[in-house]
């Protein structure tokens, strides 16, 4: 003979608990469950209330202080992922679900994958909220309450991290067009500024030189002479007293197109036995001389664009082309092609490792 399992009572012949006590159990930890999950999702609630509810709750289902406490880890969970079902955890819903683990004084013990999940989202918002912050129009007002934000947040040492990288972010949205407006251009900067972000920052994937890049590209469609580059050192170019140094590329790879030529002949006749062991083969040879056309890589070196010329230096070449003079440009995705107004004239390239900005610089300061 057994006692039941929830209410010590008699349980029957080889029986270990009673049908209507499990139920009774079962009935009371969803009870349980779902009283801690809307107070998860309260607003306000009041935590001695609470437990003084599930203790109740968990004496007529024949449940201890272990079940009241799976039951509030429960709640908070189920909470959780209600607040995330829409892809979107507000300040608000982070608010009252971290509210409900301090009030309960949970501590991080349990519900590590929903602790997760938590701090994902509030991540993933914050760094929403600091995209948007930085390109609003109303900077300064954004800016301050996105501090607020971070402030109220437990990003803790992401925190310098977590700006840089949506700094970043909304640098690749802004130039999906490839265009960057003076307003944007502002917004970005007003955000470093606020934060006190240096470039080097914002730069491990090249957004702040990207940044730079664009509004040059801006400044000389527009007919002005950019001069965004801090160039330090001797510049190795004689330039015209009229023309002004705009960018510099060091390490470009210069290639040319060089014609190739090769003597390709056959040669025809029939062998006459003249003796044993000995023939005579008259014949006749010709030859015709085969062209083509290869690019092959000249010479290392920097690169320079000017309002008036682009200038390289290696070790084996040096010449500037003035844009008058040029017929055509080509881009490239990693550089730029060039053909210049002669009969002789090649294909010339420069390989700079990035084709868009040296094509739209070059092209637009030889229309100026």
């Amino acid at each position: 003979m057994a006692n039941c399992a929830y209410c010590g009572q008699h349980a029957g012949f080889l029986r270990r608990k009673h049908a209507d006590c499990h139920d009774a159990h079962h009935r009371g930890l969803v009870e349980m469950t779902t009283l801690a999950k809307r107070a998860a999702s309260m607003g306000e609630f009041n935590a001695s209330a609470l437990r003084q509810r599930l203790a109740e709750v968990a004496e007529a289902a024949f449940a201890g202080e272990d079940h009241i406490t799976g039951a509030l880890e429960r709640g908070w969970e189920q909470a959780v992922s209600e607040s995330l079902a829409d892809g979107i955890l507000t300040r608000d819903e982070e608010e009252r679900l971290r509210n409900y683990r301090d009030g309960l004084a949970l501590g991080d013990a349990g519900s590590r994958a929903a602790m997760g999940n938590l701090e994902r989202a509030a991540q993933d918002r914050l760094a929403q909220d600091a995209r948007q912050a930085a390109l609003a129009a109303q900077g300064e007002q954004a800016l301050r309450e996105l501090s607020d934000s971070l402030d109220q947040s437990r990003v803790g040492p992401d925190r310098r991290r977590l700006l840089a990288q949506a700094w970043e972010m909304a640098v690749d949205g802004v130039l999906e067009d490839g265009v960057l407006t003076l307003e944007e251009e502002a917004a970005l900067v007003r955000y470093l500024r606020h934060f006190k972000l240096a470039a080097a920052d914002v730069n491990a994937n090249g957004a702040h030189t990207n940044m730079v890049k664009a509004a040059v590209i801006r400044e000389a469609a527009e007919g002005l002479v950019p001069q965004r580059q801090t160039i330090s050192g001797r510049i190795p170019f004689n330039l015209m007293k009229s023309e002004q140094l705009v960018w510099t590329i060091d390490d470009v790879d210069y290639h040319e197109v060089v014609t190739r030529r090769e003597r390709r002949g056959t040669s025809h006749g029939l062998s006459i036995r003249i003796a044993k062991g000995l023939y005579y083969r008259p014949g006749t040879f010709r030859a015709r001389v085969h062209e083509w056309e290869e690019t092959v890589h000249v010479d290392t070196g920097l690169l320079g664009i000017t309002t008036k010329h682009l200038y390289f230096h290696g070790q084996r070449k040096r010449f500037r082309i003035r844009y008058d003079r040029i017929v055509s440009f080509e881009p490239y995705s990693d550089g730029i092609g060039v053909m210049r107004d002669a009969l002789t004239a090649k294909p010339q390239s420069f390989r700079t490792g990035d084709g868009w900005f040296i094509y739209n610089l070059a092209t637009n300061l030889a229309r100026q």
